[in-house]
């Protein structure tokens, strides 16, 4: 506990003996009787600032003996056994230093008046059941805020080891990417270097640009413009591979481009359509990227043409979806949503469904 923690102790008691004395006050007052308010409040400031100097040790045997765990019962005990003992050891030293202080106040206020003070044997056994009370208050706040502060913890934990987490399938997704794409478009270089060498060349450069592109990123959610701009350089490389087989379509509003989208969320849902739609067809296909907002919410989807599953099939999820999925869980929770339809008998639609948040507003744990 900091140096002003334990400062703000004797001025928390300080408090209480302040409250203690205009209560008492008031209800003198109530019931038609006088009381010296000097009496009263030395009595009170002096036993409350006794209990600010025990508050160390109290907390001390908290720290020591905690309420929890699978010796609660013994603890439990020893806590009786201590506020039994405290109580009465703050009364007596209550009793002393403000009969002592009363005295002096009294001589020099008012030297031959004859003020009544409380006796010994009921000031202690009063105050020392208010004390049994003051010590279990003292406990109880103890272990609030030490649960509190554990359950803060935790939590603080958590959503580290959820940024990890998300990291770590951003990674994951990133080395997907990379293996098998790199062997198509190198592939592709190299029948070009044969045929048009200035078409490989520009393809060698978005290649470079696209792999830049993911290397560098290092956030979890991006702007769909920057997600658009990314997407843009893989399907430029790979309407190079299908020539005029791969007719790409994008419906986004202006508006949009500038709200958060998970990294990499779009790139392995293209992926998906040109494997399983645009190359399974030997006609022209069709590639629809589209995206619009509704009550808050955004709406990201990627369509094509192709040939699509049978009829009645049951559609799965591959090792990219699912990893996209499982960010979204991560980021959204259940305020995300990953979809994969079938048409009747042409193309597929996958469709991601996220809360809207605009870069204007500030970033979430996760962006960073």
């Amino acid at each position: 506990m900091g140096r002003t923690r334990w400062i703000l102790i004797p001025c928390a008691w300080t408090i209480v003996g302040l409250l203690f004395t205009v209560q008492e006050i008031a209800v003198a007052k109530v019931h038609g009787g006088h009381v010296s308010w000097v009496l009263v409040g030395v009595i009170e400031l002096v036993y409350w600032n006794v209990w600010a100097a025990f508050t160390p040790l109290v907390i001390a045997l908290a720290r020591r003996f905690p309420l929890t765990g699978p010796r609660f019962v013994s603890h439990i005990a020893i806590h009786t056994i201590a506020s039994f003992l405290m109580a009465p050891m703050a009364s007596v030293t209550e009793y002393f230093l403000s009969r002592g202080l009363l005295g002096l106040l009294f001589r020099i206020t008012d030297p031959g008046a004859q003020r009544p003070l409380p006796t010994f044997t009921g000031s202690v056994v009063s105050m020392s059941l208010t004390g049994v009370l003051t010590y279990w208050l003292v406990v109880g706040l103890y272990q609030s805020i030490h649960f509190y502060q554990a359950a803060m913890e935790r939590q603080t934990r958590a959503a580290q080891l959820e940024t990890q987490l998300s990291h770590a399938e951003l990674e994951n997704l990133k080395s997907q990417l990379h293996p098998h794409f790199l062997f198509n478009s190198l592939h592709t270089i190299g029948i070009l270097m044969q045929e048009d060498v200035d078409a490989a060349s520009h393809l060698l450069v978005c290649l470079g640009d696209l792999l830049r592109m993911a290397l560098e990123r290092r956030e979890n959610e991006i702007t769909l413009q920057s997600e658009l701009e990314f997407v843009g350089k893989y399907l430029e490389i790979e309407q190079t591979r299908f020539h005029d087989r791969l007719k790409v379509h994008m419906d986004v509003p202006p508006d949009l481009l500038a709200v958060y989208v998970p990294s990499l969320a779009l790139q392995p849902l293209v992926e998906n359509a040109i494997k399983h739609g645009i190359s399974a067809d030997s006609a022209a296909g069709r590639l629809e990227i589209a995206a619009k907002h509704h009550n808050g919410r955004v709406w990201l989807c990627v369509r094509d043409d192709g040939p699509g599953p049978a009829p009645g099939s049951r559609l799965r999820f591959g090792v990219g979806l699912t990893n996209v999925q499982s960010r979204l869980k991560q980021l959204y929770g259940d305020k995300s949503s990953l979809e994969l339809t079938g048409g009747d008998g042409r193309g597929c639609e996958a469709i991601i469904t996220i809360p809207l948040r605009s870069s204007h507003e500030d970033p979430s744990p996760h962006r960073r």
